[in-house]
């Protein structure tokens, strides 16, 4: 097991030049369109796996002018007044599979608020890899400021706390999502604990400033986040007494959480492991 000094070491040696910004290497080419998978795989969890009838079961309201999805649990009994914002990859809340995967942990028995971070406006799934488009990153994201997606956030936890009196808000952040989950952990942010899956584009300061509980799900294939920019993070996690967890998962690509090839056992595995991973590190964090 690497020390925390061979952590730092590369932290402050190896990488300076390469995570200084965390410049997101994961371009739309690497982007798939995947699959949910539709059973857990023999889990003892008491908990189901993500239901995929290719329809999503939650419905759309209008919180604060943001179009919004809203997944309630079975009987509309959240546990504890906890509530998950769900903040979505650049695919949005249009995409299915991030519909149906807030309706899971909604399943699990949380209340679940995903908003529109991009106000109808999310990268197409045209866009996706393997598939010809001409559709221009560089101009969408110019559009969708860092500041539009912020105010959008805050106004979905103040809406949480007042409107849906949560007591507690975890957030779930997939790849584009991630980085604002790390933003919005950090003290005064208004998340109280946060889980992402493959996050892209989280600097080295955003990490640091992180305050509250943080699990990540990482895939061995994913390029927004090398061995190298893994290391540095949980060094930075360990340095600060950080309660945090991450997971490393075999042959799992950027994306693999909401999309991915079901066709692989080790695909599948992961997909599935990262949703009980979020669940479960809400449900410890709770009690």
């Amino acid at each position: 097991m690497r020390s925390q000094f061979s952590y730092l070491l590369l932290a402050v040696l190896g990488l300076k030049s390469t995570i200084a910004t965390y410049i997101d290497p994961a371009p739309l080419k690497n982007e798939h369109p995947g699959q949910i998978f539709s059973s857990s795989s023999g889990s003892t969890c008491c908990v189901d796996g993500v239901i995929n009838t290719g329809n999503s079961t939650g419905r759309f309201a209008d919180i604060n002018g943001t179009s919004t999805y809203l997944a309630y649990p079975p009987g509309r009994n959240p546990k504890t007044n906890i509530a998950i914002l769900y903040l979505t990859d650049i695919f949005g809340v249009q995409l299915v599979n991030n519909r149906v995967l807030a309706d899971s942990l909604a399943r699990a028995g949380y209340f679940v608020l995903m908003p529109d971070l991009f106000e109808g406006d999310p990268v197409p799934s045209s866009a996706m890899g393997g598939i010809p488009s001409t559709f221009n990153i560089t101009q969408w994201r110019a559009v969708h400021t860092q500041e539009k997606v912020e105010a959008i956030i805050a106004s979905s936890i103040s809406s949480l706390r007042k409107q849906f009196g949560a007591k507690k808000i975890g957030a779930v952040g997939y790849c584009f999502g991630g980085k604002y989950v790390a933003r919005f952990l950090a003290p005064g942010g208004g998340l109280d604990a946060g889980f992402t899956a493959h996050p892209s584009g989280v600097t080295t300061d955003e990490w640091a400033a992180v305050g509250g509980p943080l699990s990540i799900a990482f895939g061995t294939l994913d390029g927004s986040n090398t061995p190298a920019q893994r290391a540095a993070a949980e060094a930075i996690f360990t340095t600060k007494n950080l309660t945090f967890q991450t997971t490393l998962y075999s042959n799992a690509e950027h994306g693999f959480a909401v999309r991915t090839d079901l066709s692989i056992p080790q695909k599948k595995f992961a997909q599935e492991s990262a949703y009980f991973q979020a669940v479960r590190w809400f449900d410890a964090w709770i009690k």
